[in-house]
C-alpha cells in the first residue's frame, strides 16, 4: 500500500518484487548479475533447487515435500528450549558437539527423486530427546551436532544426484539458512569435485532484507518491468516465480 502510494504521488513507476528473486539477487549486491545457474534456496520456508536463466526466466525443479531445511532448525531448537531464530544456534552448539554420537536417519535416502523432506529428521530428533529425559548442555551440543550433520548430508545426498546427472556450470546457495557454515563447506567440496563456479551471497545479505529487493528492482528497472498499481497483486507466500 505505501509503495502503491509513494508511485502514485510522486509519479513514479511501481516495481513489483518477487521476493524468492530478491534472495537469489542477494548473490548480486554491489556487483554486476551474473546467470545462467543453478541454485539451491535454503530458508525458513523453502528448500528448493532452482535453475534460473535470467531475471524472467526461472523454474523450480526440486522442493521440500514438508518441513524446510531452515524451518528443521528452528524446530530442534524449539525442542531443546534453545530459543529463536534456531539456524545460528544450532550452528554454534554443533562447535562443541560430537556429530558422531547421534545416528540420525538421512531423509529419502533411498529415493531416486531429488526432493527434500525434514518431518521425519525432526521426527527422529524429538524421539532422541524424549529418550534422553532430563538433558545437559552437553548432550544438546551433541543433538545439534549430529542433526546438523544429517540435515546437511540430505541435502548432499540431492544434490550429488543432481550433478551427476547434469553438472552445472555455476551453482549457488541463497537464503536466509544458507549462512549455514557447514552447509557452504560441504557444498564448496562438491563444486571444487565438478569443477563448477559456486556463488555465495556475503553472509550479511544472506537473510531478509531490503538490499536484495532493491537489487532485483534494479535490473527491473533497467528493463522497464512495471506493474499497473491496479493490477498489482500481492501474496504473503510466493511459491512460484
Amino acid at each position: 500500500t505505501m509503495a502503491k502510494a509513494l508511485a502514485l504521488s510522486l509519479d513514479i513507476p511501481l516495481i513489483a518484487v518477487n521476493h524468492l528473486k530478491g534472495h537469489i539477487y542477494s548473490l548480486f549486491i554491489e556487483k554486476e548479475s551474473s546467470l545462467p545457474a543453478t541454485i539451491l534456496l535454503v530458508s525458513g520456508g523453502h528448500t528448493q533447487i532452482i535453475e534460473a536463466n535470467s531475471l524472467n526466466s526461472m523454474e523450480i525443479i526440486a522442493s521440500t515435500m514438508d518441513d524446510s531445511f531452515g524451518e528443521s532448525f528452528d524446530k530442534v531448537a524449539k525442542m531443546l528450549d534453545l530459543g529463536y531464530p534456531g539456524g545460528p544456534i544450532i550452528q554454534e552448539m554443533s562447535l562443541k558437539g560430537d556429530n558422531q554420537r547421534f545416528d540420525f536417519p538421512i531423509p529419502l535416502r533411498q529415493s531416486p527423486k531429488i526432493e527434500f523432506s525434514y518431518s521425519g529428521l525432526k521426527n527422529a530428533v524429538r524421539v532422541e530427546i524424549e529418550k534422553q529425559g532430563e538433558i545437559n548442555d552437553e548432550t544438546k551440543a551433541d543433538i545439534c551436532a549430529s542433526f546438523q550433520k544429517t540435515a546437511v548430508a540430505h541435502i548432499m545426498q540431492k544434490l550429488k544426484k543432481l550433478f551427476k546427472q547434469k553438472a552445472p556450470k555455476v551453482f549457488a546457495i541463497v537464503g536466509g539458512a544458507s549462512a549455514n557454515i557447514y552447509l557452504r563447506e560441504e557444498i564448496e567440496s562438491l563444486c571444487k569435485n565438478y569443477n563448477c563456479e559456486l556463488l555465495l551471497s556475503e553472509l550479511k545479505y544472506c537473510s531478509d532484507n531490503a538490499a536484495m529487493i532493491g537489487r532485483v528492482a534494479v535490473e527491473q528497472y533497467m528493463i522497464n518491468d512495471f506493474v499497473d498499481i491496479n493490477e498489482l497483486e500481492v501474496k504473503s507466500r510466493v511459491k512460484v516465480f
